[in-house]
């Protein structure tokens, strides 16, 4: 199918990974150039220049082109990325100096924002639900209650409210995430 043809079901801004990485890092799909393949997209390498259709011989080579940067790039370098229009977003990747990969679309599978800086949180919900807690677990978030008191663990560890158990529950986080 060519890139006219296609209809990505990604968009710029969206979370991806790459499927075929064994510890993926999470992706931003900064561009989906509507007319460029898989032949299209050519970068330097130590031994030349290259095409992500050469390095990617499995896929088709007029395969959608779908251009991504890793989120703590950008997240560290671009204040308010996340409300940056497509285009903006892209033109301040490129004025930063972000490092910029082409992948095949087939290859990305998108997830939601900060799921894997929230994979921690799994077994800090199960150790709390086996110890009677209250858990709610969303993607980047553990929602808790004890007691009648409500406190949010969020992915990069804070904890937020509650009194009597916030101590316990921060020094319990901080043995989790070493």
């Amino acid at each position: 199918m060519s890139p006219e043809q296609s209809h990505s079901s990604l968009s710029v801004g969206s979370s991806v990974i790459d499927t075929e990485d064994d510890d993926p890092n999470e992706a931003i799909v900064i561009k989906i150039p509507p007319t460029q393949t898989l032949a299209d997209w050519e970068y330097e390498t130590t031994s030349g220049t290259t095409t992500t259709a050469a390095e990617n011989p499995e896929y088709p080579a007029d395969e959608q082109l779908i251009i991504v940067a890793f989120r703590s790039a950008v997240a560290n370098t671009i204040d308010d990325w996340q409300s940056l229009e497509s285009g903006t977003l892209a033109q301040e990747v490129e004025n930063h100096d972000i490092n910029q990969y082409g992948f095949p679309e087939s290859r990305l599978q998108q997830i939601e924002p900060g799921e894997l800086a929230g994979e921690w949180l799994d077994s800090l919900a199960e150790r709390l639900a086996d110890a009677g807690w209250g858990v709610t677990h969303n993607t980047a978030e553990l929602v808790v209650t004890q007691y009648g008191e409500e406190y949010k663990i969020s992915a990069d560890g804070t904890v937020e409210g509650g009194s009597e158990y916030r101590a316990p529950l921060e020094n319990l986080v901080e043995m989790e995430q070493q």
